[in-house]
Parts: structure tokens; C-alpha cells; sequence
């Protein structure tokens, strides 16, 4: 009897080496997965916004280009009877078909483009400056995770005396997803890009004047382009014309 309990206790010490190995392999991949998933997630999240963002550019150009959209079509400018604007008007019909246009290209072209892989190194995936670049590539493939929302909206700023910069801007958001070997990763894309933009020119004044400097006296600031002369005696705030 006692050749068959040496025989039972082999295969438990068997067992427990296996369970031992087991465990010890477990505790070694947690340990790595700690220290390289937040590398993986934050470089495949910037690649993935890398080629989504291409992909939007490229479909915004390609309407663009198709509908050859410029300002004065879908922006339509009222001025008074000496030339000053008056108001400023949207085509909303147009503004509204090449915003279900850019949406349905965009959609189009990030479902296009999940079928093309990008490859990352191996050791670029692992971190550190010196195993950077190196190594085999890992595949990865970006797809959409959501609806593409698009928004189009107005953005003014000053470009001079009287004088206006208005763009028409495209917002386009959308949710992609870098999907890995063993991670996948789903980051947001926000893209804003200026479709069509015009400098509105009012009426530029005859004297132009700037106050700067210190909390000195405000006559020894003021500098007036038109005004060569000034009233020191009396009211200090009235300029006299040369």
C-alpha cells in the first residue's frame, strides 16, 4: 500500500507546483497590464484621433470641393445707401444640406476606413525613449462607436478699424475606437474646421485716436492721428484741428 500513497502525494505536489506557477504567471501579466495599459490606451487613443481626424478633414475638402461652397452661397450681405452693412442673412436651406452632406461623408468615410489597419511598434506600445520605434507592429483598426454630430456656426472678430472677420465654422464630433489584439480603446474626436469666411468693411472713422501707458497724466498719453494740436488751456479733453 505504501508505493500507491507515494504515488498520490507525487500528483498533489504536481498540482501544487502547477497551481503555484499558474498563480505566480496570473500575478506577473496583472503586473504588466498595470504598467502598460495606460501607455497602450494614451497612444492608440492619439493615433486613433490621428487617422479620424484625417478621415474628417478628407470628407469636409471632398464636399467642399464637390459643392463648390463659397461665401456669398449661403451668406447673403444687406447694405444701406452708403454702403454700410446692414444685416447679414443665412441661407438656411443651403446651410442645412451641406450639413446632412458633411455628416453622411464623414460617416462614410470612417466606416471606409476601419477596413485599413495601422500598425504601431511593438516597442513604442511598451513606452521609454529608447525602445521607441522599435520592434514589430502591433495592428489596429479605427472604427466608429457612434453618431457623427455636425454644427455649423458663425465666429466674428475684429480685423482692423471697423472692420470684421466672419467665418463660417464646422464642428464635427465623433466617437471612434482603436480596437487591439487584446485592448480596445474609444476616445472622442473634435474637429473645427472654417468653411467659407469674408472681412466686413464699415465705415473707417476721419481721427483715430489710442490712449496707452501707465496711470500718468492722460494728456502726455494721448496720441491722435488727425488732431496735430491741443487745447491745453481750459478743458482738457477737447482737441482742436490743426
Amino acid at each position: 500500500m505504501r508505493p500507491v500513497t507515494i504515488r498520490v502525494n507525487k500528483r498533489k505536489l504536481r498540482g501544487i507546483k502547477m497551481l503555484a506557477v499558474g498563480l505566480a504567471l496570473l500575478m506577473v501579466i496583472v503586473v504588466i497590464d498595470g504598467r502598460v495599459r495606460p501607455i497602450i490606451t494614451t497612444i492608440s487613443s492619439y493615433q486613433a484621433k490621428l487617422e479620424a481626424t484625417k478621415s474628417i478633414n478628407d470628407a469636409v475638402i471632398e464636399v467642399i470641393s464637390e459643392e463648390d461652397v463659397v461665401y456669398n452661397s449661403i451668406i447673403s450681405i444687406t447694405q444701406g445707401k452708403n454702403g454700410e452693412v446692414s444685416s447679414i442673412s443665412t441661407d438656411m436651406i443651403s446651410m442645412n444640406r451641406l450639413k446632412a452632406e458633411i455628416t453622411n461623408k464623414v460617416s462614410d468615410f470612417l466606416s471606409d476606413n476601419s477596413t485599413r489597419p495601422v500598425g504601431i511598434p511593438i516597442g513604442t506600445l511598451m513606452g521609454g525613449q529608447i525602445l521607441s520605434g522599435r520592434g514589430p507592429e502591433v495592428e489596429f483598426r479605427v472604427i466608429p462607436a457612434g453618431y457623427v454630430h455636425t454644427e455649423i456656426y458663425n465666429q466674428f472678430q475684429s480685423a482692423g478699424i471697423n472692420q470684421t472677420l466672419h467665418q463660417i465654422m464646422l464642428k464635427v464630433d465623433a466617437t471612434v475606437s482603436a480596437v487591439m489584439p487584446i485592448y480596445t480603446v474609444t476616445t472622442e474626436v473634435t474637429t473645427n474646421i472654417c468653411i467659407a469666411e469674408t472681412i466686413i468693411v464699415g465705415q473707417v472713422p476721419e481721427a483715430y485716436s489710442e490712449i496707452n501707458g501707465d496711470h500718468s497724466d492722460p494728456i502726455n498719453m494721448y496720441n491722435d492721428y488727425k488732431a496735430d494740436n491741443f487745447d491745453l488751456s481750459g478743458d482738457t479733453s477737447r482737441l482742436r484741428d490743426s
